[in-house]
């Protein structure tokens, strides 16, 4: 049973230069949904003296979603929005994989993107997701913005590139290339022990040429192995140039296998963990691709906004 919540300040900001100013005070924490907060709080992982909602703060509810323009959704966004997106599902497909498989349900309805994100947990979905789309998170502090790729965002467990006085306002993701699928899997384990594994997780996007023989660019992101979600470059770059079959996701899966570092001192351990990497990579390579050789949908050249 979580432990009883202590007292704390609750405010709610009008303006992002406020919200970040409250925030910027020591004991002091900027929150949107808050699944991750208040679960932290309960188990006496983190104890605040102020919480700081930025659910009030105009300008941070911003959503769009179009093949040929990107996805873009402010700090205000909750997951739902994007799970019931057609877009999403049809152009970014592993985010929209990484959030049917959310669990506990209720993470959905009451959690952001942007929360989930900047909480820096290792084992979180949709970052992993974000990196095989190649996500840019934009910074701000209410008066001038940075933007930097999701890949540098994460220094460390729990730890991002925010810094002192700043939040992030929202997160942007490119459009697809036309000819190209993305996809997100998952293995969960039951632990024994506590070096025994929990999950393991993986995206890739994959575009193929017009004739949709040979790959043309890739991403490979294997998650939950570490502090933050791993690019597989050199499985990237081996992809690129090679004819979309079997064998060129198997070589790419062995790449991504010997890539993560151990974890444990633990053998049968790190050899469950390297079978599961080279499992998860393959798959996601090989659904990706399929999506992409299969994928044709006349409403995207439609000009409309969605």
């Amino acid at each position: 049973m979580g432990r009883v919540l202590q007292p704390f300040e609750f405010v709610e900001p009008s303006t992002v230069d406020e919200a970040v100013g409250l925030a910027s005070e020591t004991g002091s924490r900027l929150f949107a949904g808050g699944c991750e907060l208040v679960l932290s709080l309960r188990r006496g992982v983190v104890r605040y003296k102020r919480l700081v909602s930025i659910m009030g703060v105009p300008g941070l509810d911003g959503f769009r979603a179009h093949p040929k323009h990107g996805l873009e959704f402010g700090a205000q966004v909750r997951i739902r929005r994007l799970a019931n997106h057609i877009w999403v599902g049809k152009r970014w497909a592993a985010l929209h994989e990484a959030i049917e498989q959310l669990h506990p349900p209720h993470i959905m309805n009451m959690g952001t993107v942007v929360g989930n994100v900047c909480s820096a947990v290792p084992y979180y979905d949709l970052p992993t997701s974000l990196y095989a789309h190649r996500a840019m998170v934009r910074i701000g502090d209410g008066r001038a913005g940075r933007d930097i790729p999701i890949d540098d965002f994460y220094l460390g467990p729990r730890l991002t590139a925010v810094g002192p006085g700043e939040m992030v306002t929202s997160i942007f993701v490119p459009p697809p290339a036309a000819d190209a699928g993305s996809a997100f899997k998952k293995i969960y384990k039951a632990r024994r022990r506590s070096d025994d594994l929990h999950k393991i997780n993986a995206a890739a996007y994959v575009a193929l040429d017009a004739a949709k023989e040979t790959i043309v660019d890739a991403t490979l992101v294997i998650g939950s192995v570490g502090a933050m979600p791993i690019r597989i470059v050199d499985a990237e770059t081996g992809l690129v140039g090679k004819a979309a079959g079997h064998a060129a996701y198997e070589a790419a899966a062995e790449i991504a296998a010997g890539a993560v570092a151990p974890m444990t001192d633990a053998a049968w351990v790190e050899e469950i963990r390297t079978e599961w990497i080279r499992i998860l990579a393959r798959d996601v390579l090989e659904q990706a691709a399929s999506r992409a050789r299969s994928r044709h949908d006349p409403a995207e050249d439609a000009h409309l906004a969605y």
